[in-house]
């Protein structure tokens, strides 16, 4: 995908007490004894990152993974919305607006949105240090969205999922590339 087309940012940190690593598209990395890798595809309704877990040991393991999403189209207008009942995030800016969100066969899914400012800063250097993230339900301008997932994998058991980004100028349009993304992602042989 070109580059000066990308609509989002997504980067993926495998974290294991309190160690990090960045996980680099198309290279598989090994934390905890677990390998990780991630792909990302730009699309033109936005852009998407699939990944995939594997134990590679003969042992139980556990791994966090941190996915950081910011809408480059964000400015100091926006408005960002942590969504409670779902695994969505909404920032209003402008004629525009976004949704993130994620599909997973994690353990749990944990959110929040930072703003790009210290305080921000100063909370996600806090979560990578500690492994939690600290709730922030909504913000005002620039942002970055932050999924926590949990996984406890058994022997050499396989894991997946995606996340996504979408931007639109209706309300209804995204909710309904939304949902269509999700089955997409949940049901990937039955396209």
């Amino acid at each position: 995908m070109n580059e000066y087309n990308r609509t989002f940012h997504i980067q993926g940190i495998a974290w294991d007490s309190g160690k990090n690593r960045t996980l680099d598209r198309g290279k598989e990395c090994v934390v905890n004894g677990i390998g990780v890798s991630v792909e990302g595809n730009g699309e033109e309704w936005g852009e998407s990152l699939s990944f995939r877990l594997q134990n590679t040991t003969d042992k139980s393991r556990k791994l966090k993974v941190f996915f950081l999403v910011e809408w480059l189209s964000c400015k100091e207008d926006t408005i960002g919305i942590v969504s409670f009942g779902k695994d969505i995030f909404w920032n209003y800016g402008g004629r525009n607006l976004a949704a993130t969100n994620i599909v997973s066969s994690a353990d749990s899914v944990k959110k929040t949105i930072y703003p790009l400012n210290l305080k921000g800063l100063q909370l996600w250097r806090k979560s990578l240090k500690e492994g939690s993230l600290y709730y922030y339900p909504i913000t005002n301008g620039q942002n970055m969205m932050v999924y926590m997932l949990d996984f406890s994998m058994d022997p050499f058991e396989r894991k997946n999922g995606s996340v996504y980004g979408i931007e639109g100028a209706l309300k209804e349009e995204v909710i309904n590339l939304d949902e269509r993304m999700k089955n997409r992602l949940a049901f990937p042989s039955e396209k």
